[in-house]
């Protein structure tokens, strides 16, 4: 078990058919199994259209416990239940949705549920399993693409954006077709099966780290819980009533737990997915998506790369490289910069993860909440011109009256960038700051509420409105570094100074 079948800890199963189980569900008898090809023997009944197998509660619970799992069954009544709402509701609270493929005899309300999951969850990573008696897993997969927009990943695991869709028969009920490796001989083999189409379709360094870091977050827990205990409640009423604007309490309080989850991150390891033997691993497993002979023919061509590395082949030179490090292997920090394009080229087939990446370190979204104008909030104005804030935290709040907030220009795709942003349409954009004072614009603004100046709008829209009436679009968040760095050119240029000396001398005479 690896950090992401870990991640999966709570089950809703939601059944139209359950029925009580005082004993574990004995495996199939070999001989109901069909033959080699799939096919029923001829003679044997069909099974019927509808899916009429139960699901065994005890038996089911059980397996998942066995697997760290903790699984609830829900018995939906045709009369009261609202299984599209009662599904959301489960895929909500649950790690894993399992679904009966035709409830009350139809698929109509499981496809609506999958559907609406899937829609009103894109930034989300949604787990559904459909769980079904119906003796053909194909038509499964069939109608959840042709009716809700799934593309088959691998054989029965479907995906749509953030949500996947892994199907399974019951015990029990004779599969066409070969179907009957998706079909676990009892419940115990359930969990397992579904582990393994997890590791499957999340695996990657990337998904290792996030799921791992997620995973130390709740073991650490109890211990964070322990820390901020009701006794801190007197000491924290204390430091709210003495601020200036005691609705900072809240943003502070917010750094101070996040510190403490970093914390946790690094106590337990979280960094170590990308070590070397984890990345070394990774590489081996995962081959090249093109050739590596032009990066391998630059780094043999580099007179600083070690001997011992030039004898490798190809492929083994350029995983090495990449396990270690260009500057690792002998390369100089100008002969890297050479080579990014052939490195990027080898190791992935298009640019789009490269910026993903890159606007991911440089900036994070605004959130659902209306955000504050303040240090790092980057702006666009009428005329398509970027902004960057760069009022400090301490002068962006407990305003009792309008305010002047410095904004420095931002340069589309300048020669040395200095982050990567998303803009509203989509696109990835190079920006660079321009630090000259001159080029500074101090629009005023009136603080909104709580002594600050908030957005007005919708999360695809914040904006800002000046007391000149200029409205200003909330575009992004730069990383707190990022964003010092900023001030820090500003500052830097702004204290540049002249000095008359003899031209002769400053320009270098003999």
């Amino acid at each position: 078990m690896t950090a992401i079948s870990d991640y999966f800890r709570t089950a809703i199963l939601i059944d139209d058919r359950v029925e009580p189980d005082y004993r574990p569900l004995e495996e199939l008898d070999s001989r109901r199994a069909g033959p080699p090809n799939g096919e029923p023997e001829s003679g044997l009944v069909a099974p019927p259209e509808e899916d009429e197998t139960p699901v065994r509660p005890s038996s089911l619970v059980s397996a998942f416990l066995k697997e760290n799992v903790v699984c609830s069954v829900v018995e939906p009544s045709a009369e009261s239940a609202d299984i599209v709402e009662m599904a959301q509701r489960g895929a909500r609270i649950a790690d894993l949705l399992i679904l009966d493929w035709l409830l009350f005899g139809s698929d109509s309300a499981t496809v609506d549920a999958i559907r609406e999951i899937t829609e009103q969850s894109q930034s989300r990573l949604r787990v559904v399993v459909v769980f079904t008696g119906a003796n053909s897993l194909s038509d499964v997969v069939a109608r959840l693409v042709e009716d809700a927009g799934f593309r088959e990943f691998h054989e029965f695991v479907l995906r749509r954006g953030n949500t996947v869709v892994l199907v399974f028969g019951k015990p029990g009920p004779l599969l066409t077709g070969g179907e009957d490796r998706r079909q676990p001989s009892t419940y115990g083999d359930l969990p397992r099966m579904i582990r393994d189409d997890l590791e499957m379709v999340f695996k990657g360094l990337m998904p290792e780290f996030a799921f791992r870091g997620i995973n130390t977050l709740r073991e650490s827990t109890p211990r964070i819980l322990a820390t901020f205990n009701s006794d801190l409640d007197a000491a924290a009423l204390v430091h709210r009533a003495l601020l200036p604007e005691p609705a900072d309490a809240g943003p502070q309080f917010v750094r101070l737990l996040a510190s403490d989850f970093e914390q946790a991150m690094h106590d337990g390891r979280v960094g170590e997915v990308w070590d070397q033997e984890s990345v070394r691993t990774h590489v081996e497993d995962t081959p090249l998506v093109s050739s590596p002979d032009q990066l391998a023919g630059r780094l043999k061509s580099n007179q600083s790369v070690r001997d011992n590395l030039k004898a490798l082949d190809a492929s083994e030179l350029v995983q090495e490289a990449i396990v270690h490090g260009l500057s690792k292997i002998g390369m100089a920090d100008n002969a890297v910069s050479k080579v990014v394009a052939d490195l990027a080229a080898a190791v992935g087939d298009a640019s789009a993860p490269d910026e993903s990446l890159a606007v991911l370190m440089s900036s994070s979204n605004l959130g659902d909440k209306p955000p504050r104008l303040e240090l790092g909030v980057v702006l666009r104005d009428g005329e398509g011109g970027y902004w960057l804030c760069v009022q400090p935290l301490c002068h962006s709040v407990r305003l009792a009256s309008s305010r002047a907030f410095p904004m420095v220009p931002l340069s589309l795709d300048p020669k040395e960038p200095a982050a990567m942003i998303r803009s509203p349409e989509g696109d990835a954009i190079r920006v660079g700051v321009d630090p000259r004072p001159y080029r500074l614009a101090v629009p005023r603004f009136s603080p909104t509420k709580e002594g600050a100046v908030f957005a007005e709008g919708s999360p695809s829209n914040w904006h800002f409105t000046s007391d000149g009436d200029i409205q200003y679009r909330a575009i992004t968040r730069l990383r707190p570094e990022v964003s010092a760095r900023a001030v820090h050119g500003l500052v830097s240029a702004a204290s540049q100074v002249g000095v008359d000396i003899s031209e002769w001398l400053r320009r270098g005479a003999p």
